[in-house]
Formats: C-alpha cells, sequence, structure tokens
C-alpha cells in the first residue's frame, strides 16, 4: 500500500510542479535617499569634465593645426608676405628690374656692335697704282716732296696717314712754309690750285711773283672746331689751313676779315678763295664762323655726287 502511494506521488509531482507559482527572485533594497541624485550629479559631472576635456582638446587641436596651417600656408598669406618682404633683397620692388635690366643689356649690345672695320687711316690709303698716279701728277707740277714713314696716333687708331709724303714745295719757287706731311691728294690739290689760280692771281696783284704759302697745320689728330666729338679731316691728312700767300717783290697777303675794304688784297683773297672750291671739296674761312676768321681750310674729304661745301 504504502508502494502504492509512493508511486502516485511520484507521478504527480511534475504536474504539481508545473501548476507550482515561481519562488520569487529577492529585490535590491531600495537605495539611500539622494543617492541617486548624487551619483547623477556626479555622473554628469564627470560627463562634464569629459566633455570639457575633450572640447580643450578639440581646441588643442585645432589651434595645433591652425598653426601647422599658418606654417604651410601659401606665400601669399599675410604672413607669408611678411616674411617675404624681410627676406626680398633691396631690389626686390623691382620684380621687373632683373627683365628690364636683361632687355636694356640686349637693346644696348644691339645699338653697340662690335667693331670690325679697320681704322679710318686704313679705309683711306690709296691703292698702289692710284698712289703711282698722283705722284707723276706732282711730279709734272713741279712739286718737291719725299715719302716719309707711315704717320699713326697711340692713342686714337683712325688717326694718321698710311702713305703720307713730306710736301715743302707746291710749285718750282712755290714752297710750303713750313714743310708737312699729307696724303698725296692733298698736295696735288695745293699744287692744281697754286698752278691755276693762285700765281695767275698774283700777277694780277702787282707784289712780283708768288714765292710760298703760309699754313697754320696739316695732319694734327683733332677733333672739329664745331665737333670736338668727330675727327677733323686733319686727323687724315686731308687738310691745310692757309693763313696767307708772300710774294717777292710786295707783302705777303694774310687771310683775315676784310669788311668789304675795296683793296686789291681782298680782290686777290676773294679770288684764290673761290677758286679753291674747284680743287677742294670743302673751303671754309673768315665770315664762315669764329673759328675760321684768320684762315683758309681746304679739305678733299670724298662726299656724294662729289658735293663740295664751300662757305
Amino acid at each position: 500500500m504504502r508502494g502504492a502511494v509512493l508511486a502516485l506521488t511520484l507521478l504527480a509531482l511534475p504536474a504539481a510542479a508545473q501548476e507550482t507559482t515561481p519562488e520569487t527572485v529577492p529585490l535590491p533594497e531600495p537605495r539611500p535617499e539622494g543617492l541617486g541624485e548624487a551619483a547623477d550629479a556626479a555622473q554628469g559631472a564627470a560627463g562634464s569634465e569629459e566633455a570639457s576635456e575633450d572640447a580643450a582638446e578639440a581646441e588643442d587641436g585645432a589651434g595645433e593645426a591652425d598653426a601647422e596651417a599658418a606654417d604651410e600656408a601659401p606665400d601669399d598669406a599675410p604672413g607669408a608676405e611678411a616674411e617675404a618682404a624681410d627676406e626680398a633683397p633691396e631690389d626686390a620692388p623691382g620684380a621687373d628690374t632683373p627683365a628690364e635690366t636683361g632687355e636694356g643689356a640686349d637693346a644696348e649690345a644691339a645699338e653697340t656692335p662690335e667693331d670690325t672695320d679697320p681704322p679710318v687711316r686704313a679705309q683711306l690709303a690709296a691703292s698702289e697704282a692710284d698712289r703711282a698716279a698722283c705722284r707723276a701728277a706732282l711730279d709734272a707740277l713741279g712739286a718737291v716732296w719725299e715719302e716719309v714713314d707711315p704717320v699713326t696716333d697711340p692713342e686714337v687708331a683712325d688717326c694718321g696717314i698710311d702713305h703720307p709724303l713730306r710736301l715743302s714745295a707746291v710749285r718750282p719757287g712755290v714752297a710750303l712754309s713750313p714743310p708737312a706731311p699729307m696724303r698725296c691728294e692733298t698736295a696735288l690739290a695745293l699744287a692744281r690750285w697754286s698752278a691755276g689760280f693762285i700765281e695767275p692771281a698774283a700777277e694780277r696783284l702787282g707784289r712780283g711773283a708768288l714765292t710760298a704759302i703760309s699754313h697754320g697745320t696739316t695732319y694734327n689728330c683733332r677733333g672739329r672746331s664745331s665737333d670736338a666729338g668727330t675727327l677733323s679731316e686733319h686727323a687724315f691728312g686731308n687738310a691745310v689751313d692757309v693763313m696767307g700767300f708772300e710774294f717777292a717783290e710786295g707783302a705777303p697777303v694774310a687771310v683775315e676779315p676784310r669788311e668789304r675794304d675795296g683793296t686789291m688784297a681782298e680782290a686777290f683773297q676773294d679770288a684764290v678763295r673761290a677758286t679753291a672750291c674747284l680743287e677742294f671739296t670743302t673751303v671754309l674761312g673768315p665770315g664762315t664762323d669764329a673759328a675760321h676768321a684768320d684762315h683758309l681750310h681746304l679739305d678733299v674729304k670724298a662726299r656724294n655726287g662729289g658735293f663740295r661745301l664751300c662757305q
């Protein structure tokens, strides 16, 4: 019997277990008053501090980023401009200056090419055949001359005479006073002028035969009286400055301003001056300018078309 009851009891246990209300889970004790608010406040404070630290870190990061950005800023940033201004060379305000200087240098180089031409004295040198013809013409007119060494100037290469001769008489009995070096072309012009015009005019003057032509200078390495920067024809042996004329039986005639005095000396001076332009390409004298008031400047400068300057 006990065994049957035990068996039934065991069989009934599962069903009873299913129908039995589960035991209540023990709840935690209620926390003391104010503890939640303090905890919340503490937790909020902690969160606030973390937020502040985060914000501070963010600001620091932003500052560092700004600093890095400033360091890496392009040259046109304000700070970079100041730094560039400090580091710029003193002549930097002409950023265009180097280019302009370069262009100016190119322009100057273009305006002043290297001079490869021979000196003027060499350019004027006559050929051997022309020199021989000129000397033969001098001999035919009875001029007295001798060949001398080339004339050069140590400071001015253009000055000088490559094949000079020293003329002592332009015609038989008509001296060049004093004897002087010049190019053969200049000597020949003097000889022709004397033979064709001065000697015949002297016969009309009534002072006897012409005996000498006096001069102030022939060759002289110098600039023009009107333009010192340009070489005179004297610098090449092309010119002679006639100061006066001497005669066998009368007073010499000096070249001077005559102011239309109506004398034979004035007539002689005017005649020989006018005819000089038939043999020389330049004739200057009293009335031209103050520099030529006391002599006749005569030269054989070659000009286009045979142009002559007679004043």
